[in-house]
């Protein structure tokens, strides 16, 4: 299994130039707002080539050697961990900004798979440490994507741990209507593709793929969200809200927002007043 990931650098030698010959940035948004083109000339320096991965393919697998760090540059991508039967946890979603391959151990304590085609950005680890000693605003974004799985992490446990069925539909679908609109990936009104199927949403929520199918069909019924061909319409954002137990408070803004600057409250709350009620 670590033969997939050691083909990162072999598979996407091009990572310069897209199918148009047109540069590609080797960061996301999320990582380059604020470098400077000095720092941005120190990233193109560390040499960090690109992984292109299709739907259902895998960027490493559970127990595989930390040998790069992989930052998603566009798509949809999972973290899982499998048992020895074949159950599986999903961990998180990833979207674009998402670091992989930073393990501590350097083995790597879960599989990542791409739910859409997705885009990979490949540092080799100490490439990476020496481009953060040269440009220390990098460090500092890497530790706000930290923080911000950190919170998703504990948010998971809480959901898989303490609430209902409904309460952990609601609080995933929240999460990730959230998380796109951060990324300007949502549109304007209360709509996002989703590219998630119900086994995606039960292995996340520890629920039977029965059960999610029972709570979105009770949930559209009573006009919250639908859920259909991978579109997510969310009808009534407060009542999702109220449906998750969530603290609106609590979720961080987008590192690329200048409204981050009144706060975390203040920003949450022009994000809902942005998403009205669909008729």
């Amino acid at each position: 299994m670590i033969a997939v990931s050691s083909l990162a650098d072999q598979r996407s030698s091009k990572a310069s130039q897209g199918a148009n010959g047109a540069a590609l940035s080797p960061l996301p948004a999320v990582l380059a707002v604020g470098l400077s083109a000095r720092d941005l000339r120190c990233v193109d320096a560390a040499r960090p080539s690109l992984r292109t991965l299709r739907a259902g393919e895998s960027l490493y697998f559970q127990g595989d050697e930390c040998r790069n760090i992989y930052l998603l540059l566009d798509g949809w991508a999972f973290r899982h961990q499998s048992l020895e039967d074949g159950r599986r946890q999903i961990l998180d979603f990833a979207l674009p900004g998402s670091a992989f391959g930073l393990a501590g151990s350097g083995v790597a304590t879960h599989g990542v798979e791409a739910l859409t085609p997705c885009r990979f950005s490949v540092f080799g680890r100490d490439n990476l440490c020496a481009l953060m000693q040269q440009v220390p605003v990098l460090a500092l974004r890497f530790i706000e994507l930290l923080a911000a799985a950190e919170a998703r992490a504990f948010e998971h446990l809480t959901n898989v741990g303490r609430r209902s069925a409904r309460e952990r539909v609601a609080n995933l679908m929240l999460e990730l209507l959230l998380r796109a609109r951060q990324l300007n990936s949502a549109g304007p009104t209360p709509r996002m593709t989703l590219p998630l199927m119900q086994p995606h949403i039960a292995d996340a929520l520890g629920l039977a793929s029965e059960t999610v199918c029972r709570t979105l069909a009770a949930m559209r019924k009573d006009g919250i969200v639908v859920l259909r061909a991978q579109k997510l319409d969310v009808l009534d954002i407060d009542r999702l809200a109220a449906e998750a137990g969530a603290s609106l408070d609590h979720v961080p803004p987008a590192a690329s927002d200048d409204r981050r600057r009144s706060g975390p409250s203040a920003w949450l709350r022009s994000e809902i007043e942005r998403l009205p009620a669909c008729a």
